[in-house]
């Protein structure tokens, strides 16, 4: 398996992960996003640099948020203005390939790409939005939730680029 960005001629109309916001972003808006308006860019895992069938997919973006989102430990020390961060705004898996390990794969890769962008531009923390049944899964992998999130719909949840630092890949 390979993990690139999305280019346009890849099919997306296929994509099935269950989820109908999910299927519909990236049929219609990541390529548009990525090439076009520039607000955030699609890496999709297929089993060869020149296969168009998609396994999964993710999303990146710049981002910030209000100091006071974050537990006082992690923003001790810090300026009271929004602070930078690396939105993960979308993350799926096919359906057909559930539960194969695309899902680790991906996230490895967004911590990945997450450590580089930190290094070059400077940013403290990834940010995604977990779904009610997912929150577990985030968890896992470190992300705790922010302060004061909603609690309709999904889980804003953050993890520290510094605790990402300290573990291996």
């Amino acid at each position: 398996m390979i993990i690139r960005r999305l280019e346009e001629n890849d099919e997306t109309t296929t994509f099935d992960c269950g989820d109908a916001a999910l299927n519909n972003f990236l049929k219609r808006y990541a390529w548009i996003n990525q090439e076009k308006i520039s607000i955030g860019v699609t890496y999709v895992a297929v089993d060869e640099p020149a296969s168009r069938h998609i396994f999964g997919y993710f999303t990146l973006a710049a981002g910030g948020a209000p100091h006071d989102v974050f537990p006082a430990k992690f923003v001790r020390g810090l300026p009271r203005y929004d602070l930078p961060l690396i939105l993960l705004a979308r993350l799926a898996v096919h359906q057909t390939h559930a539960g194969r390990g695309i899902g680790h794969a991906l996230m490895s890769e967004v911590f990945r790409i997450s450590l580089q962008l930190a290094e070059v531009v400077g940013c403290r923390w990834i940010i995604a939005d977990a779904y009610r049944d997912r929150i577990g899964w985030y968890q896992k992998y470190g992300f705790l939730p922010v302060v004061g999130a909603s609690e309709k719909g999904p889980q804003r949840m953050f993890l520290d680029l510094r605790t990402l630092r300290k573990t291996p890949l």
